[in-house]
């Protein structure tokens, strides 16, 4: 049997979900098995609330955007009451795809390309050709998704069964000072990184590679600095803070700062930066200047496709001249680090020499994480 197709055991997350001391990291079949990643497809994305975007992707009636979750086509799109609603992206005469481009705007109504029915942007049916009088399709809509928002951001559940984002998000930290929702999006950039999602997780859940990987970060930020860093976790997150060096003002190449920074802040949190993954797959991380996040979307066990964007206030956007590449460039290069290392460990994962290791004390939050996970996939293996 090869890592590729080994089960995943109960034993297995169970030896994961020990004291941090007494743990090892998961098994292989967590990363290059087709079957746990089918699971996970049905078991985690399915049934999660995912962040999908930001309220301000679709700030116009007829302005939408598409995501796929666990292999369904969702389409996100404001209504002309000015509400969102979220469908799934399929006809229900016949099954067809009804959107195609990522995004768009100025949608007054959707329109299937292989029999004309048409769809109100809340999904209910507008007209059938040739069944104006079938009772069949008086209440005919297309398959709703659950769509919430907080802080700004977009969530979307496949399962109607599910609690209610408050509910799931209720032990979340309070980041109402960051007003993530008046920011702007001044850059975005997707990534595909030949790695598992998780992976991407667990190495954004700790810095004991920093100081070789990333010395552009370890010369602004100390990863041993952690007399004022407590981490933090609960049902649906884990993170916290890292101490930036003194005399360093945000978190870019230069290590200044040439925006505006984010107006309220206390002034402890013009010393830190925080760092957070809300589960499974939304990683968030505020500085005083500007949001940074990145979803990483499964495309396959040893592939990921990672949307990374980067917020800041209204003022600073609109400056003569913007320009934010001392703060892009650095997370750039920071991030195509990051998923060098994360591929070099996806190679690893699959060779017959992988076998489960301790984690150090400082990886304390990747233990958190992979906690969280074994315990998911406990209820479903």
């Amino acid at each position: 049997m090869t890592q590729a197709t080994a089960p995943l055991t109960a034993a297995d997350l169970a030896a994961t979900r020990r004291p941090l001391a007494e743990a090892v990291t998961l098994p292989a079949a967590a990363y290059v098995s087709e079957s746990v990643f089918a699971l996970e497809q049905r078991g985690i994305f399915a049934r999660s609330w995912l962040c999908a975007g930001r309220e301000a992707d679709i700030p116009k009636a007829g302005d939408w955007f598409l995501r796929e979750i666990a292999g369904e086509s969702v389409v996100v799109t404001r209504g002309a009451d000015g509400a969102i609603h979220a469908w799934h992206n399929v006809c229900r005469h016949r099954g067809s795809r009804l959107l195609e481009e990522a995004r768009g705007s100025g949608l007054k109504r959707v329109l299937c390309p292989y029999h004309s029915w048409s769809y109100e942007l809340d999904g209910r049916l507008q007209q059938a050709p040739g069944m104006a009088d079938d009772p069949r399709c008086r209440d005919l809509r297309l398959a709703p998704v659950r769509v919430a928002a907080r802080d700004g951001f977009l969530y979307l559940n496949l399962d109607s069964d599910a609690v209610a984002l408050e509910t799931a998000l209720a032990d979340l930290p309070d980041f109402s000072r960051f007003r993530m929702g008046d920011l702007v999006c001044g850059r975005r950039i997707e990534y595909d990184v030949a790695a598992n999602w998780k992976l991407l997780c667990e190495n954004y859940s700790e810095c004991y590679h920093c100081p070789n990987a990333h010395p552009q970060l370890h010369r602004i930020s100390d990863l041993f600095a952690r007399a004022d860093r407590v981490n933090r976790s609960g049902q649906c997150f884990n993170g916290g803070p890292m101490l930036m060096r003194e005399g360093v003002q945000t978190m870019s190449m230069s290590g200044r700062s040439n925006l505006p920074q984010i107006p309220g802040l206390p002034a402890d949190d013009h010393r830190h930066v925080y760092y957070y993954v809300i589960y499974p797959n939304f990683l968030l991380s505020p500085h005083p200047d500007y949001v940074l996040t990145h979803t990483a979307w499964p495309l396959a066990p040893d592939r990921t496709r990672v949307i990374c964007e980067w917020l800041f206030t209204a003022e600073a956007v609109a400056q003569p001249g913007f320009d934010p590449s001392d703060v892009i460039d650095f997370w750039d290069v920071t991030n195509r680090q990051d998923w060098k290392l994360c591929e070099r460990t996806q190679l690893g994962a699959g060779s017959r020499g992988f076998k489960p290791g301790p984690y150090t004390p400082v990886e304390d939050c990747v233990h958190v994480f992979d906690s969280w996970y074994a315990g998911r996939m406990a209820t479903l293996v």
